[in-house]
């Protein structure tokens, strides 16, 4: 397809050229009437008409059937790419689960930190305090400092 359509835009580009060329010299126009026996420039510029639509509708049909292809490929393409990361999603949801289930069973628990609250507990374990070491009331709270 591609070939034609370079072959078209040459054969194209090719009776763009002759037409000016006839168009501005008349002495290449009079040549060409004489060498095809037409006699009656009308008549020539009748025929030019005809071959250069022809070559319009040519050239048409070649890119709409060119931009057709090209956008059956991009289809095929984006269906492609879509495929790609379906698997892609697939096998990172996989690959989640997998690593839940491995790490849900080879993970220990750590140990409690001592003299942390039990599990299940409301309150802390009463401190046994000696007679030093006892909290007093009497010094000043931070509650207590006055605001800057």
């Amino acid at each position: 397809m591609l070939a034609l359509r370079r072959i078209v835009t040459v054969l194209v580009m090719i009776y763009l050229l002759l037409a000016l060329l006839f168009a501005i010299t008349t002495g290449a126009r009079d040549a060409m009437m004489s060498i095809t026996g037409n006699n009656n420039p009308a008549d020539f510029w009748y025929v030019m008409m005809l071959i250069g639509a022809g070559l319009l509708l040519l050239q048409l049909l070649t890119e709409n059937a060119h931009g057709m292809g090209l956008r059956r490929d991009i289809t095929r393409h984006e269906a492609k790419v879509n495929e790609l990361k379906a698997k892609l999603y697939d096998q990172q949801l996989e690959q989640r689960d997998r690593d839940i289930r491995t790490t849900a069973t080879t993970v220990p628990r750590p140990e409690p930190a001592p003299g942390a609250i039990p599990r299940g507990a409301m309150t802390p374990p009463p401190a046994s305090y000696t007679a030093d070491d006892r909290p007093t009331d009497s010094g000043p709270h931070p509650t207590d400092r006055p605001l800057v």
